[in-house]
């Protein structure tokens, strides 16, 4: 009796986890990452909630989301040349750039829409070139490449201006892109919302998405498996580039003018949000999602700092200290990840 029973007890220990709990094991693995950022955002949000009445009111929530949706546009393209195990940070001179650029093929007579698809296809292209060939092609630094065409773009841009701003005010088509709205909601949080589910797609669904990850995983294995390494970092830079060609467009339409000095600092809080969103710095492991949790919690921060009369000066302290934790983060996640792997 006593020999049965432990033979059923042994069986019941080796018997395969029920259909309940692997897809609980499944939703676990797909969600980890981002309980820390999850747990972050509901308690700022509780926070705020209750020390400031004006917080929780639905013009605030809409206003964080129309101020923040170009942080998030540069943030998904970042995702993209993150996952590939590079960096960029040019992204704020494109942005800048880009909306220059606008301003005077409109002031040459050029239709805002024309004006905008032609930009944000140059600014891919410029990127693609740039970045991405001397970085995928040729194998050099994208620290020093970047940094080069940074300086580059923001220059162009001064040259451009002569250092002085240009007014968008009086173009229409631009005044409804930066303050229209469709059902309430406004214009900026519908484009940059398309563009976030549209990353969420190609990043999941697509064979470009999986060769993302299998570049920032490992770059050799991902070569001998067939993959054109340099061209899927090309296409990631490229496609960064062109978000930000987008952003600077809408900036420009929000603010009613383009400045070269536009987006100053923009990267490292583009950087702050993914890394925040549980993208890896190394490559390989990211996702959309977590950049749009990454740069909620920023935007919110900010605003939260705003309503409760703080002033900007420490915002850029919490940025820099949000950024080191972040990175902080990543290491622990990439430490843990070694030893569960037993490497």
């Amino acid at each position: 009796m006593s020999t049965h029973t432990s033979r059923t007890a042994s069986a019941r220990t080796i018997d395969p986890p029920g259909p309940r709990r692997r897809l609980a094991g499944r939703i676990y693995e797909g969600t980890r990452v981002y309980i820390g950022i999850g747990v972050m955002l509901v308690a700022l949000v509780g926070y705020l909630a209750i020390t400031q009445p004006t917080f929780a009111t639905p013009q605030n929530l809409i206003a964080i989301l129309e101020t923040n949706s170009v942080l998030l546009l540069v943030a998904v393209g970042l995702t993209f040349v993150l996952l590939t195990g590079g960096f960029d940070l040019s992204v704020g001179g494109m942005l800048a750039l880009s909306g220059i650029l606008v301003a005077k093929l409109i002031e040459s007579g050029v239709n805002f829409y024309v004006a905008a698809i032609l930009v944000i296809i140059a600014a891919a292209i410029l990127g693609g070139v740039l970045n991405g060939l001397l970085i995928g092609k040729l194998g050099l630094s994208f620290f020093v490449v970047t940094l080069g065409t940074m300086s580059l773009f923001r220059g162009a841009g001064q040259v451009i201006t002569e250092g002085h701003g240009l007014s968008l005010y009086q173009v229409e088509a631009s005044r409804i892109i930066g303050s229209g709205r469709f059902l309430g909601v406004p214009w900026l949080v519908i484009i940059a919302l398309s563009v976030l589910v549209l990353a969420i797609l190609v990043t999941r669904y697509t064979g470009f998405g999986r060769m993302l990850y299998a570049v920032g995983g490992n770059a050799e294995a991902a070569r001998l498996s067939g993959i054109k390494v340099w061209l899927v970092r090309a296409v990631a830079y490229a496609i960064c580039a062109g978000l930000c060609g987008l952003a600077g467009v809408l900036e420009s339409s929000r603010l009613a003018s383009a400045s070269p000095t536009a987006a100053t600092g923009m990267e490292l809080v583009a950087a702050a949000a993914v890394l925040l969103g549980g993208t890896s710095f190394a490559g390989g492991a990211g996702s959309m999602v977590g950049t749009l949790l990454g740069a909620l919690f920023l935007g919110i921060i900010s605003n939260g700092m705003t309503i409760s009369q703080i002033s900007s000066f420490w915002q850029s302290v919490v940025t820099g200290s949000v950024l080191l934790a972040a990175v902080l983060l990543d290491w622990f996640r990439m430490r843990r990840d070694k030893r569960m792997s037993g490497t």
